[in-house]
């Protein structure tokens, strides 16, 4: 897909977001990046909306994106849903674009990664790998069976000691990469998160609060 010069897009990856990791909001005029902000921690979520308005009062964006892309997983929970949810909403309240890209979707824009094994840590001492024709396989690393030279990326591939493969080592993606995975997908009514395993959240024991009168 090409855009114009002027096309102004919003760029989110809140999939690595958690306690002791980082995410990540920048925004492109054409293909150029005009403004970037990292995001620290989990707290981080609870002012991802007020960083994006911010950043687009800075730059004087009243109309806001045109373009929204963010990294639909896998990753953390609560990022995830935190850059997702915000996603769906700046798209629809701008009449924005909206493109869910997943980790191996944003390393395989890079020609030379386009055959790469996307391997990501899953909870369990586990790896959630992402092949390049879009198929993925879950489970422990021993288990985990590739061809001899075979192309890996991710947070997980020291995971991989038992193989022979090639490993890069790039723990996630860059917002360049991200933007130009974007490109080379339809746009979505909305963005789901891809998990590894489901969410653990629980009912509360007592049961859920009354609303309120």
């Amino acid at each position: 897909m090409s855009i114009s010069g002027s096309t102004r897009s919003l760029v989110l990856n809140g999939a690595s977001l958690g306690a002791g990791s980082s995410g990540d909001v920048a925004a492109f005029l054409g293909r150029e990046r005009v403004a970037y902000r990292r995001l620290e921690g989990l707290s981080a979520t609870a002012s991802l909306a007020l960083i994006c308005q911010e950043m687009l009062r800075a730059l004087d964006w009243q109309d806001g994106p045109e373009r929204l892309v963010a990294v639909t997983g896998p990753g953390s929970f609560t990022g995830l849903r935190a850059s997702l949810a915000l996603a769906d909403g700046l798209a629809f309240g701008c009449g924005a674009t909206l493109h869910g890209v997943t980790t191996g979707q944003c390393f395989r824009s890079n020609p030379e990664w386009a055959e790469a094994v996307c391997v990501t840590q899953a909870r369990r001492n586990r790896i959630f790998a992402e092949h390049s024709d879009g198929t993925f396989w879950a489970g422990s690393p021993e288990t985990f069976v590739l061809p001899e030279s075979a192309l890996v990326i991710g947070n997980g591939v020291e995971m991989l000691h038992h193989q022979n493969v090639r490993k890069i080592p790039v723990m996630q993606p860059d917002l360049a990469l991200i933007f130009e995975a974007g490109l080379n997908v339809a746009s979505s009514d909305s963005l789901q998160p891809l998990y590894v395993d489901a969410p653990e959240a629980k009912v509360p024991a007592q049961g859920l609060r009354p609303f309120p009168v």
